[in-house]
Formats: C-alpha cells, sequence, structure tokens
C-alpha cells in the first residue's frame, strides 16, 4: 500500500512538472479521460497560474476542447477561470495607473501590457 501512495505521488509529480502552456490543454482531456480528477485540479491550477502567458501564447489550443462535445463543462470551466483570472489581473491594473505606479516598477504590468 505503500508503494502505491509513493507511485501515486511520483506520477502526480511527473504530470505537474510536464504541464506547458502549449500542451495544458492536452493534458487536462487526458486527465479527464482518464477518470483523474487530481490531475484535472492540477491542470486547471496551472492554467489559473499561467493564464495571461496561456491567452497571448496557447489560446489556439483551446480547440481541442471545442470539438468534443461531452467536454462541454470543462470547456466552459477553463474559459470562466481565465475570464476570471483576466478580468481580476485588469482591475489591479487599472487600480496602480489611478495610483499613478510607475508601469517599470511594477511587476504586474509588463504581464498586462496586451490590454493597455
Amino acid at each position: 500500500r505503500f508503494q502505491a501512495v509513493v507511485l501515486y505521488t511520483h506520477c502526480m509529480q511527473k504530470f505537474v512538472e510536464g504541464l506547458k502552456v502549449g500542451n495544458v490543454v492536452a493534458r487536462l482531456v487526458q486527465a479527464h479521460d482518464s477518470g483523474l480528477p487530481a490531475l484535472e485540479e492540477a491542470a486547471m491550477g496551472f492554467f489559473e497560474a499561467n493564464a495571461v502567458l496561456f491567452q497571448r501564447e496557447a489560446m489556439a489550443t483551446m480547440s481541442m476542447l471545442e470539438h468534443r462535445p461531452d467536454l462541454i463543462k470543462l470547456f466552459l470551466d477553463v474559459v470562466t477561470m481565465l475570464g476570471s483570472v483576466i478580468a481580476t489581473l485588469s482591475a489591479e491594473n487599472d487600480e496602480l495607473k489611478a495610483r499613478g505606479a510607475d508601469r517599470a516598477s511594477t511587476p504586474l504590468l509588463p504581464r498586462m501590457q496586451m490590454w493597455t
């Protein structure tokens, strides 16, 4: 039993380490098709942590979800989460602008340049 826990932990770690903006949609589909909710959660967490980079570099990979009617809920969850993260960052950017924050000294702003 202990070996199974170690193996599970190792596999989870390798899955998370292998997530990239260019493959996260494929990995999310793979996790869903395999019936592994922990891997789905890890992929969604990656989306959340990398929403801006994903939007900038890999939005085209979302087409994988669009063509799978059985994944419509997953597609909507991803789109909703991405929209929420981007809206939050945009609001924070607006607030920093209103306070006259210097673009170069504010770490959030370089990530937000596509919306300004």
